[in-house]
């Protein structure tokens, strides 16, 4: 229950900070690279549609339809690899504008100050690389042990749900790094807090999900909202924020 009241209240405050104007310009980065996505990807799309090696003989068709059919696929991989790429940069090469979200969000809720240098920006990338090729490891080999399982015993019905919840832990893992490491915690302390607090991740990385999906805007807007959200719902998970009064300052301002 505590979880459900602590993203509760991270939801609430985060939309309270967007609506008075505040953490607006984060967004722009990430509108700016779904508008360069979108813009390849919709080249990608005109180029696939023009390719057609059709002859109308039926025969001809009929032999040269494998082909066709492989250059469909061949499309759909590309796609698939690029859309891959656009995450990647999203959730890691912009890490250092959601690090310092994170830092000036958690600034304005405590009061406390963080340390922003050249060595502490390199340092934060690497880790946020390190820490995403962790999830996505971790995240494939839950995903194949869970498969397993299925096949085994004929678990079918589970497939959508599981999938989404081992997804939505790694996701929730990723984005409490952010806070994890804003306190100078260890990478080795990230995963054992993530692993000891499950539904606090799996509730944020649902909340991230969701907000993903939205069609072209979903993207852009998932990372940060999610962040903020995250970094909320750690401070109160550590006691950094007292419920009451904080939230009635929060309020006031």
């Amino acid at each position: 229950m505590k979880s459900f009241v602590n993203h509760f209240n991270g939801i609430s405050i985060t939309l309270k900070e967007l609506f008075k104007g505040n953490f607006l310009l984060y967004f722009i980065p990430g509108v700016v690279i779904t508008l360069i996505y979108w813009f390849f990807k919709s080249k990608t799309q005109v180029l696939e549609d023009s390719i057609d090696i059709s002859t109308g003989y039926s025969w001809i068709d009929w032999a040269t339809s494998w082909v066709d059919t492989g250059i469909s696929q061949a499309f759909s991989l590309i796609g698939f690899i690029f859309e891959q790429i656009y995450i990647f940069v999203i959730i890691t090469v912009l890490s250092p504008f959601n690090t310092s979200l994170g830092e000036k969000f958690d600034s304005k809720l405590t009061g406390n100050k963080f340390d922003t240098n050249v060595i502490r920006f390199i340092n934060d990338f690497l880790r946020m690389i390190f820490i995403v090729i962790i999830a996505v490891v971790l995240e494939i080999t839950f995903i194949i042990m869970y498969w397993f399982l299925s096949w085994m015993f004929g678990l079918d019905a589970l497939d959508p749900f599981m999938y989404h919840i081992i997804a939505a832990f790694f996701f929730g893992f990723s984005f409490y790094d952010f806070s994890l490491e804003r306190y100078e915690q260890g990478v080795g302390s990230s995963m054992y807090y993530a692993f000891e607090k499950p539904l606090t991740m799996i509730l944020t990385g649902t909340i991230f999900l969701l907000m993903f999906k939205i069609p072209l805007v979903g993207i852009p807007l998932a990372p940060v909202l999610t962040i903020m959200i995250s970094t909320v719902v750690y401070l109160f998970d550590q006691k950094k924020l007292a419920n009451d009064n904080n939230l009635k300052k929060i309020e006031n301002e």
